[in-house]
């Protein structure tokens, strides 16, 4: 955790920037390259601030908001929320980063900053917020043997794949990053419903980043931001389903203009999830049909997950022990039997077939969900 003690001048003034959202990465160069350093430009006057590079107008604003703008507090909301910061004049900044148009001078974490050591591997999953049960099985299925390889599996902590993402790896005793398109205050964690995720992302070795302050919400022209920061920390992007129009898209091309691999899973062409992946295959993304395309994007051998389909198993095994009463089992078997054909199933649906009373499915279907072995996605019910 960061030590007011031992937090250096530059850390302490990118910070203090940082808090001002309106000069950015360009800007801050800009400065950097014309102040001795960064403490002096924080205090600079007017006339030094314009020669620096800053126009008239965005100075007046900066000098108006330094009036207001308290430091140590700054410093001591984030020892009171364990939020620590890098920026990119230290070590410890992945270098992937750095080489994208506009790297964040500041990150925020919570977490094991390890995991962005330039020697680990990792792959950005995204995809549609509103998925389908195949997007569930695809997550499901290449997880696992991404996690026997080691790859560190980046996303953006959202509803849908996102969470998919996340959960799958963590299921797997795998490392996770999630990106946020907001502070890291726990009051501004975004989704609220993703807040206990979060905190298992940290449990787990794993890592929260996000370049906004900590008390910043999650406002919506954040995360097209957030997204080039889930590209830029990635080797490759791999796009699960989207719609035409989306901010998976926006992660993909972000990826491209990086010059990293965009990879994509093909659907079925009359689903709307699948007209992202599929048309960025037909604009030349790696099409993805199994973890083995993946690894060769990585120069991975693949001898290392030919146990993955018994570890798969396993994990299942050890899920349906979880399974009480012949009640659950019969549930969790017709939802298994509905993902298994790339379906989801409602409750109706469950008690049309099972022919059992529907206050006792009901209850059934929330102990599930409470077990975290079932999870209810907009009436239709799926696997976890």
């Amino acid at each position: 955790m960061i030590s007011m003690q031992k937090i250096n001048d530059d850390q302490k003034y990118q910070l203090a920037f940082n808090h001002f959202q309106k000069i950015g990465p360009v800007k801050i160069r800009l400065l950097e390259n014309y102040f001795s350093d960064l403490k002096s430009a924080f205090y600079a006057s007017s006339i030094d601030l314009e020669k620096s590079g800053l126009s008239s107008k965005l100075t007046a604003e900066f000098i108006n908001w330094r009036k207001n703008f308290n430091l140590e507090e700054a410093l001591q909301e984030l020892e009171k929320e364990n939020i620590d910061i890098i920026t990119w004049r230290d070590q410890e900044y992945p270098a992937l980063l750095l080489e994208i148009h506009s790297p964040p001078p500041v990150l925020y974490y919570k977490g094991n900053i390890n995991i962005l050591n330039s020697s680990v591997n990792c792959l950005a999953i995204v995809g549609s917020r509103e998925h389908s049960a195949y997007a569930n099985k695809v997550v499901s299925e290449l997880i696992p043997a991404l996690i026997e390889n080691r790859i560190v599996i980046v996303s953006g902590l959202a509803y849908g794949v996102d969470t998919l993402a996340h959960q799958e790896a963590l299921l797997n005793n795998g490392l996770t990053i999630a990106v946020l398109g907001c502070g890291l205050r726990k009051d501004k964690i975004y989704p609220y419903s993703n807040k206990v995720l979060a905190e298992k992302i940290i449990k787990n070795n794993g890592l929260l980043l996000s370049e906004f302050p900590p008390q910043t919400s999650p406002l919506k022209t954040n995360f097209p931001q957030r997204n080039r920061i889930i590209a830029g920390l990635c080797q490759a992007t791999l796009v699960v389903e989207s719609r035409e129009k989306s901010g998976s898209l926006i992660t993909a091309y972000q990826a491209l203009e990086q010059n990293r691999e965009v990879l994509a899973i093909p659907g079925n062409i009359f689903s709307e999830f699948s007209r992202g992946p599929n048309g960025l295959i037909k604009k030349g993304a790696k099409l993805i049909l199994d973890y083995e395309d993946i690894l060769e994007v990585f120069n991975l051998s693949t001898a290392i997950t030919k146990n993955k389909k018994g570890n798969i198993n396993k994990i299942n095994n050890q899920k349906e022990l979880l399974l009480e009463t012949e009640l659950e089992k019969t549930i969790y078997s017709l939802i298994k039997t509905a993902l298994e054909r790339g379906e989801k199933i409602s409750a109706d649906e469950i008690i049309k077939i099972s022919k059992l009373d529907t206050a006792r499915i009901n209850s059934t279907l929330s102990i599930l969900e409470i077990k975290d072995l079932v999870k209810n996605e907009f009436g239709s019910y799926c696997l976890i």
